[in-house]
Order: structure tokens, then C-alpha cells, then sequence
């Protein structure tokens, strides 16, 4: 799963990318639904700010959730503070060689990674002019940020990676050494941009409606359990996400003949019970800004007790931001 994307000319975004089993190896069970949450899974990476010239420090936060029904162990988040910068071909692989320096094959890596949701590093000065890529009026720099969510520790295994040179050089494993499975670990790498001539923000969220409402956080959303046997027949609440238009930037690196063109902006949606009619819901458009019609239906879960919802809002040119809220189900 994962928001996926390509980069390319002048419009460079902060991307997360997810690997999962056909990387990781030793899978388990494969998600059942990009949106239901039923497995360890990293929904979403952000980096504060977006874009990052040269010498800026940024905050990178990691939104992770463990909705495995049995845990036998508690899911860490960790961060390889080995930031790769310009890698060759701007391949996140291409920064894998470098590992053989720091680690040993086999090794269990909980002491040299930093612990936690968030993990800070510096741009460096030279990101840009020293970019074999960089070319003219669109030259940027870019900053590879690996991360972890493991119910168990990570290694170091570039032996188990095989000869394929995307192959991923980490593994999660038990206490007893039993490698994991897709539905208990996920690694992760994001890239951030550094242009020295171009900002973003990451969007704001304002809130959530359902009913039409603005949900609180704090309180929740209370609702009926559905006891119809199929999820499909259960009834249906609208529900959106708030972003005010300010969140909507001017996009330099597109263009439109005689029109400015601004980002585009879009949520996605996840839940551990119910289901979304939407999993992902354009907002705003390049060219038509703010889009009607962007209420969506969420079917009321059909087991009593709390489920979480999220909204992740994203912009084309990695700005990421989310919201969680907690469903009462009685």
C-alpha cells in the first residue's frame, strides 16, 4: 500500500513509500483493504517543512498504527538516523551499499536506531550543487529518510535480499528469531526536496464532519452498532474533511497555458472497523480549486467498542497532514 508517485521535471515532492512483502520477505497475511486497518501499518510520513533548502532542519513524524487482533508484541517505530542524501540515479536503493560500512550482516539494530514517531536531521549546505542531477533553473536536492514499524526488533539482512539490487536489507524478527510476516512490519522511506527557490507548507485541517457536523476530537463520534450481517447493507453517515483554501499553494513547477495552476490536494481515509465509500477523496483541483461533492459515506461498524478513524490530507508536492478520530460504537 502506500501513496505512490513519480517525480519528475520541476514538480519534486516529500513521498512515502511502503515495502512490504515482496521486499521484506517472510510474509504473513497480505492487507485485506488499503483503508481497513487490520496489521501494522505506517499511513503516512510528513516532513516539516515539505521542502527544505540547504541548512534547514527538518521534522520528520511518522503516523503509524498496530491493528493486528492478537499482538503478541507491541509495535516500535524507529528512524535509520543514516539520512541518505543524493543517491545515485535518486534511487532510495542506491543508498543501500553504504549499510555494508555500518552495520554487520545479522545484526539486531535496536541500539542504532532513534525510537520513536519523529526524527529530526539537517539539509546540507551543499544538497544542491552537489546533486549529480542538478541542471539548470529546476536544480533541487534531495534527502532520503528511512523508518521502521516492527512488532518485534529489526536487522540488518542484505543476505536474505538476494541479488536484486532494490532488495531491502532489513528484516523484523521475535524474540526467539522467528523472521515476521507484511501483517507485523513495515519499512518505509520518504524523500524531501530542496529547491532554494521554492517553499510549501503542509495543508491544514480544520476539522472533520460527520452529519454534517464538526466532530471534536476529543469527544468522538458516538454511534449505533450496524447488525445487518453484511457490511455493504449497514447504514450510511456522511462524513468529511475540512481544508481551508489558504492550504491550496501555487504550484511552480506546472503549468497551464494562460492559467495558474495550485496544487492538488486529496485525503485519504482509514478505519480498524467499518467502511468508506471513498478511500480517497480529490479537495481541491490544479485548476478548479475547491471541488463540490467531496462528502463521503462511511458505513457504521458492525462490532461494539471504540474504532479509530483517520483523514491523511496530502498535496502534490509532499505536503502531508492528518486527523484521528475515535468512533464509540454501542
Amino acid at each position: 500500500m502506500g501513496f505512490l508517485t513519480t517525480a519528475t521535471g520541476g514538480n519534486r515532492s516529500a513521498l512515502l513509500f511502503l515495502l512490504g512483502c515482496a521486499f521484506s520477505g517472510g510474509c504473513g497475511s497480505n492487507f485485506t483493504s488499503e483503508t481497513l486497518i487490520d496489521s501494522v501499518r505506517v499511513l503516512a510520513v510528513s516532513a516539516d517543512p515539505p521542502y527544505a533548502p540547504p541548512g534547514t532542519t527538518v521534522k520528520m513524524d511518522m503516523l503509524a498504527f498496530d491493528g493486528r487482533p492478537t499482538q503478541p508484541a507491541p509495535m516500535v517505530t524507529s528512524w535509520l538516523p543514516q539520512v541518505c542524501f543524493d543517491p545515485p540515479g535518486d534511487n532510495y536503493y542506491g543508498c543501500f551499499p553504504a549499510f555494508a560500512g555500518s552495520f554487520r550482516d545479522g545484526a539486531d539494530l535496536t541500539s542504532a536506531l532513534t525510537a520513536g514517531s519523529s526524527f529530526s536531521f539537517t539539509m546540507p549546505e551543499d544538497v544542491i550543487t552537489s546533486h549529480s542531477s542538478t541542471r539548470g533553473a529546476d536544480a533541487y536536492g534531495l534527502a532520503v529518510v528511512f523508518s521502521f514499524a516492527c512488532a518485534g526488533h529489526v536487522e540488518y539482512t542484505p543476505s536474505a535480499a538476494g541479488d536484486r539490487p532494490d532488495g531491502v536489507p532489513f528484516g523484523c524478527f521475535d524474540a526467539s528469531g522467528a523472521r515476521l510476516g507484511a501483517d507485523s512490519f513495515v519499512f518505509s522511506y520518504a524523500q524531501v526536496y530542496a529547491f532554494t527557490d521554492r517553499k510549501n507548507a503542509n495543508p491544514v485541517i480544520t476539522g472533520l464532519t460527520y452529519q454534517g457536523q464538526i466532530v471534536s476530537p476529543s469527544a468522538g463520534i458516538p454511534m449505533a452498532r450496524c447488525t445487518r450481517s453484511s457490511i455493504d447493507d449497514c447504514p450510511k453517515a456522511s462524513f468529511d474533511t475540512v481544508v481551508p483554501a489558504s492550504s491550496q499553494e501555487p504550484d511552480p513547477g506546472a503549468s497551464s497555458p494562460g492559467r495558474a495552476v495550485k496544487e492538488e490536494i486529496w485525503v485519504d481515509y482509514y478505519l480498524t472497523a467499518g467502511k468508506v465509500k471513498n478511500e480517497t477523496v480529490i479537495l481541491y483541483d490544479p485548476l478548479a480549486g475547491k471541488l463540490s461533492g467531496t462528502v463521503d459515506d462511511l458505513s457504521t461498524p458492525q462490532r461494539a467498542g471504540d474504532a479509530e478513524l483517520w483523514a491523511v490530507v496530502h498535496d502534490n508536492r509532499g505536503g502531508v497532514s492528518w486527523e484521528q478520530v475515535t468512533m464509540h460504537v454501542q
